[in-house]
């Protein structure tokens, strides 16, 4: 079986959603030469290690309507999660243009605009807002995410964090700093790696 029928099977894709990926890996693959949108290595396996390690986030989101992606990227979690969940809306934050224009290219030819919007800034530049859910992938330590995101964050907010082998580093950083209750749930896409499932973040 390969990679894209395997995540077809993992997700119960529809035959429509699945032809909006396809598109999506046609479209990195094409930027990718002009700039490094992912680990050149890692293209050849977009499925399992983009697409399929995006999307198992939607299954631990439970009821958030509202996602604030940081330092968003190629697109991952907040394109891939965008294209399966139709009643989300999300805000993807990137401070680099080229790659804000890439996400804005995936958006228009999958026909997302009127539920993701693309914010060209820094984290600390987006005008005050509560999201339900925020998320970031390989951007920064927890302690950095936190204290970026924190002024993003409501009473119930929970904030959804793939992580790698340091995981447990990171926690016992980010406790220094923040309070907070977390759960660790494991990746289905790395045995090593860990999702950090965490709410009620606020500074010590």
């Amino acid at each position: 079986m390969s990679e894209r029928d395997a995540f077809a099977a993992s997700f119960n894709v529809s035959r429509e959603t699945l032809a909006k990926l396809d598109r999506y890996a046609e479209l990195l693959g094409e930027w990718q030469e002009r700039m490094n949108l992912v680990g050149p290595s890692t293209l050849p396996h977009i499925w399992s290690r983009h697409f399929a390690d995006s999307a198992q986030l939607l299954a631990i989101a439970g009821t958030g309507r509202s996602w604030l992606d940081i330092g968003a990227g190629g697109g991952f979690p907040g394109l891939v999660l965008a294209t399966l969940d139709s009643d989300a809306r999300f805000t993807l934050v990137e401070s680099i243009a080229k790659k804000c224009a890439f996400l804005t290219e995936v958006v228009d030819q999958l026909d997302l605009g009127d539920r993701v919007r693309i914010e060209n800034r820094r984290i600390e530049s987006l005008p005050a807002q509560k999201f339900d859910i925020i998320t970031a992938r390989a951007l920064a330590a927890l302690a950095q995410l936190f204290a970026w995101a924190l002024p993003y964050a409501g009473s119930g907010t929970r904030w959804i964090l793939p992580k790698g082998q340091r995981v447990h580093e990171e926690l016992a950083a980010a406790a220094e700093r923040f309070q907070f209750d977390h759960r660790l749930v494991p990746s289905h896409t790395d045995e090593q790696a860990r999702i950090v499932v965490a709410h009620g973040v606020k500074r010590r």
